[in-house]
């Protein structure tokens, strides 16, 4: 008789803050399992590939981890009453917390007791999210899962978005420190990979997917340290893939659920090609 595996799902709050909390679907990396990578998904709004990716890992292993709140794409933390918010995919390094908090609080003042504890939170909660990211058993692969907006704002074309080939393109061509290589145009700009290892891009770019090279400048470039997960991976040598795929914003685009999920399965034979590679280019 054949048995289907139940789909493990737990839920983690943060302390601090309760209504914080990760949603852990699958199981850890054990030496049985032998399913080393983690699936992370940062903004709560962006989930067009989230239900596919909790299918995929019930039945090939590893664990998608979904930071929740509210359903909005950033924190708010609750701070002595007040609501600071911070993106919670810039609050893997201090400098990327205290841009963050910069950036969209701009009420607040550097010298304000709040900005300290602020700053604090978003450490524990990183923290919190990099134990399930690694952990005992530390994840060889960390795949991010990403959606964005139809083009660019400034494409020429009423884009609204901040990510696509293209503007990656433009990015490289500008002098942009924390890319290397970008690849040529294969589909809809707004679905690609961005990554960490040379080998996994030269694996997309073979295999007709848009794809982006993350410098290893970033680590030692302070300008370039956004506090973002693939910067944090770069920091740690740590093998990192986002899967990024353009999603419905403001009734504009469309859902690529398709091309999404042609990438994620993609990822997996990457995966189980080469599980335990952790050396960055």
């Amino acid at each position: 008789m054949l048995l289907i595996p139940l789909m493990l799902s737990q839920t983690i709050a943060f302390a601090p803050q309760p209504d914080i909390r990760l949603e852990v679907i699958g199981a850890p990396y054990t030496q049985t399992t032998k399913s080393p990578w983690v699936f992370f998904a940062p903004h709560e709004d962006e989930h067009v590939i989230n239900s596919y990716v909790g299918a995929q890992v019930s039945k090939r292993g590893g664990q998608l981890i979904i930071l929740r709140q509210h359903g909005e794409r950033l924190l708010q933390l609750d701070i002595d009453g007040r609501n600071v918010k911070i993106d919670p995919n810039r609050l893997f390094t201090k400098r990327g917390r205290i841009a963050s908090i910069n950036k969209l609080n701009p009420w607040l003042s550097p010298c304000s007791t709040i900005m300290p504890k602020a700053l604090l939170r978003a450490k524990q909660i990183a923290n919190m999210i990099l134990g399930q990211l690694g952990g005992v058993n530390r994840a060889t692969t960390w795949v991010a899962l990403h959606n964005n907006s139809i083009g660019f704002k400034g494409d020429g074309v009423n884009g609204i978005g901040n990510v696509s080939t293209e503007r990656y393109r433009q990015k490289l061509a500008g002098g942009a420190n924390y890319l290397i290589q970008v690849t040529k145009q294969h589909g809809d700009q707004d679905d690609l990979f961005f990554v960490t290892q040379a080998d996994d891009f030269i694996a997309m770019e073979r295999a007709s997917f848009n794809a982006v090279l993350q410098s290893p400048q970033v680590v030692s470039d302070v300008e370039e340290d956004d506090g973002s997960l693939s910067v944090f991976a770069q920091m740690q040598g740590q093998r990192y893939i986002n899967v990024e795929a353009q999603r419905v914003t403001f009734g504009r685009g469309k859902d690529h659920l398709k091309a999404q999920q042609q990438m994620l399965d993609f990822v997996f034979t990457l995966l189980s090609a080469k599980p335990q590679t952790n050396k960055s280019h």
